[in-house]
This record gives structure tokens, C-alpha cells and sequence, in this order.
């Protein structure tokens, strides 16, 4: 998606505190300073305000930055970070955003923290009209500590998830623990399940491995949490993760997880051995559901195996009729020089009444010149 959009993005802000008028506040450390911060907004009579603090920020991460669709509209993005769950940083250096900060949402005269933010200070904002009081940079140690302080002492999982996510952006060997300790000892599934997620966009190590493949296999844990170890053990798209999917699916009873497991394939590096589970699953699953999820991907992925399991499947005499227009809807989505000519054969030759109708539909939505001018032909008969 990215390839359509002309991405602006000031990688080097000017200082915050000067051009985005933030009041700066000293101390001996982190935690003095948003102590001092608390004290001159209560002096102020200030009951809503920001505290903020830069730290050192992974690479490749992208976070609030300025998209220009083809249309030429501009849109802001919210990159990977939402404030309450981070699905991780988008690894393209080209649009990566290492100037952030963390943002603390503080309301009452003790300074409450009500929303956990993280903001591109390469891009103004109004901050809601709220006034920041800048922290200035925080080393590592003291913004983990500080942020790690924050997840225990939460006041909701939200903002416990969302310090979470702050954690996983900072650029610290120290960061996999933090997020391991808190998806073992979490009080609250969410939290846990955002941790396992942020883990899976670290490198991954064989103690990381370990963890995320007992928490997907533990029948005990929280579906959330399951789903979360899933994903997070497949985005290392090697062979060993490809691996570890296989012998998962074989050994899950659950339909949502097994989902979780197909989905996690799309991106793995061993494409053959990836598309053979898919077709395998698309094949001979007992499960209606999960081989027409199957088939679905398998419309996604390119080459003639899966091409030939879908045409194999959408021709079928003895396939189910739901999985035949699964198979249709799929190779729909291929490129036209190989979608059109099959979808054509089966409008004209299929044996069910109900195929060829789908297959003239799918056509019809295809608008491809061979389509349109068969779709002419065959309505003027």
C-alpha cells in the first residue's frame, strides 16, 4: 500500500520545547521531572495537561506520520501505534520515525494519568488544547523503568497496554525481558496478550521461541493470549517458525486458533512449504470453514500449485458447492491473464447452475476487456 502513496515525513524536528511552544521542566531525573511538571500545572490551576519525554526509538519504526493519497488528500496516519495496542513498526527505513516521544494524559490536582500516547514530534499538533510539559530526553534505563513502573500501577488495562506498547518501541537489548515478564506475570489478559504480541517484532531468540511456543500450546491460557503467541512466533517467517506452524495446526482442536495459524503463513519466507500446508488444509480439512479460509489465501499466493488447486476445486463435481465458489471468489483475485479465462470456462461449462451464475458475477465485477466482451456476447444470445 505504501508503493501508492507519497509519504512526507520531516525525519529531523526542530527542538519541541521552542517550536511547538512545550514548557520545560527540570530535574535530577525522569520521574522528578514529571513530578515537578505535576507541581507548576497544579501551581497554574491546571487540571488537564500533558507530560512528555523523548527516548531512543527503534529502527525502522513508523508512528503518526503524514500520508498524501493519489487523489492527492492528505491523511494522518496512526502507523502501528494506537495508543492501546501496537501491531508493530512498519520496517521500511525509507519512512521510518525515530523522533518520538511519549505522551502522559494527566488530569486532577495529583496529576492522574488518563491516556498513554506516543507522538512524531516531526508533526505539529494542538495536543487537544492541552498544555505538555517537556521532560526533554530520558535515557533507556529511565524511561523503561519509568514506563515499566506504569504497567504495574495502571489504572486500567488500557493504559497498562498502551505503556506496553511504549516499551516495545524503545531501542533497548533489555526490551524482549520487559515484555517477557509481563506477559508471564500480567494481571490481566489484555496486557499480556499486547506484550506476547510486541515480542514477536524482536529479533527472535531461542528462549523467546520457547516461551511463545508453550503459551500457543497451552490449553490454560487466555484465547487472546494463544492468538497473540501465534502471531507473534510467526512473524520470524523463517523455517523454523514454519515448522513450529505445521506441527501446531496438526495438534490444535480449536477452529479460531488453527485461523490464526493459516494466517500467520502468508508471510513466511518458505513460500513451497507454506503453500503445501494451504493446500493440504484447502484438500482434506474436516473443517467447512477452515478450507475455504485456505482457499481464500491461497487466491493470494502466486504460482501454479496453488492456481492448480483452485481450478481443481472450483471444477469438481464432487466438491461442496460453498467451497466451489470459495474457489472462484479466489482465483477471482489473481491477475486477470489467469482469473478471466478460467472464470469464462466455468461460466460456460460448469455443471451447476448456481457456479456458472457466480462465475458470471465475479466477471461482471471484474472489469477486464476480455470479461466485458464476453459478458456482451453472452447476454445478447
Amino acid at each position: 500500500m505504501l508503493a501508492t502513496l507519497t509519504v512526507f515525513l520531516l525525519m529531523l524536528a526542530p527542538p519541541p520545547q521552542q517550536e511547538q511552544r512545550f514548557t520545560p521542566v527540570e530535574g535530577a531525573g525522569l520521574q522528578a521531572k514529571q513530578e515537578a511538571a505535576v507541581r507548576q500545572a497544579a501551581a497554574a490551576g491546571q487540571t488537564r495537561f500533558w507530560t512528555a519525554h523523548a527516548f531512543d526509538v527503534r529502527p525502522g519504526v513508523v508512528v503518526d506520520f503524514e500520508v498524501v493519497n493519489a487523489d492527492g488528500r492528505t491523511y494522518i496516519s496512526d502507523g502501528t501505534f494506537d495508543g492501546s495496542s501496537w501491531d508493530g513498526p512498519g520496517l521500511d527505513p525509507a519512512i521510518e520515525t525515530r523522533n518520538l516521544a511519549v505522551f502522559l494524559l494527566r488530569e486532577g490536582a495529583r496529576g492522574d494519568i488518563v491516556r498513554v500516547e506516543v507522538y512524531n514530534l516531526a508533526r505539529r499538533r494542538e495536543y487537544a488544547g492541552h498544555p505538555v510539559y517537556w521532560a526533554g530526553r530520558a535515557s533507556n534505563e529511565e524511561s523503561l523503568s519509568f514506563l515499566r513502573g506504569l504497567v504495574d500501577a495502571a489504572r486500567s488495562p488500557e493504559l497498562a497496554a498502551a505503556a506496553v506498547c511504549a516499551v516495545a518501541l524503545h531501542d533497548d537489548r533489555r526490551v524482549p525481558d520487559i515484555l517477557t515478564a509481563v506477559a508471564r506475570s500480567g494481571a490481566d489478559e489484555r496486557v499480556r496478550a499486547q506484550a506476547v504480541r510486541s515480542l514477536g517484532h524482536h529479533p527472535p531468540t531461542p528462549a523467546a521461541r520457547d516461551f511463545l511456543a508453550a503459551l500457543a500450546r497451552d490449553a490454560r491460557e487466555p484465547h487472546e493470549v494463544r492468538r497473540s503467541a501465534i502471531t507473534a512466533y510467526g512473524r520470524a517467517r523463517d523455517a523454523q517458525a514454519l515448522a513450529f506452524l505445521q506441527s501446531l495446526y496438526d495438534q490444535l482442536n480449536d477452529r479460531e486458533l488453527k485461523r490464526r495459524v493459516l494466517s500467520s503463513l502468508r508471510e513466511n519466507e518458505n513460500r513451497d512449504a507454506a503453500v503445501g500446508l494451504l493446500i493440504r488444509v484447502a484438500t482434506q480439512d474436516a473443517d467447512r470453514e477452515l478450507r475455504r479460509r485456505a482457499l481464500a489465501q491461497l487466491g493470494e499466493v502466486a504460482g501454479e500449485r496453488a492456481l492448480g488447486t483452485l481450478r481443481e476445486t472450483a471444477s469438481s463435481p464432487d466438491a461442496d458447492v460453498e467451497l466451489q465458489k470459495q474457489a472462484l471468489h479466489a482465483i477471482s483475485r489473481r491477475p486477470s491473464a489467469e482469473a478471466v479465462p478460467l472464470l469464462i470456462r466455468a461460466a460456460q461449462t460448469h455443471a451447476r447452475p448456481e457456479i456458472r451464475k457466480h462465475a458470471l458475477v465475479l466477471l461482471g465485477r471484474s472489469g477486464d476487456p476480455a470479461a466485458v466482451e464476453f459478458l456482451r456476447a453472452f447476454l445478447t444470445k
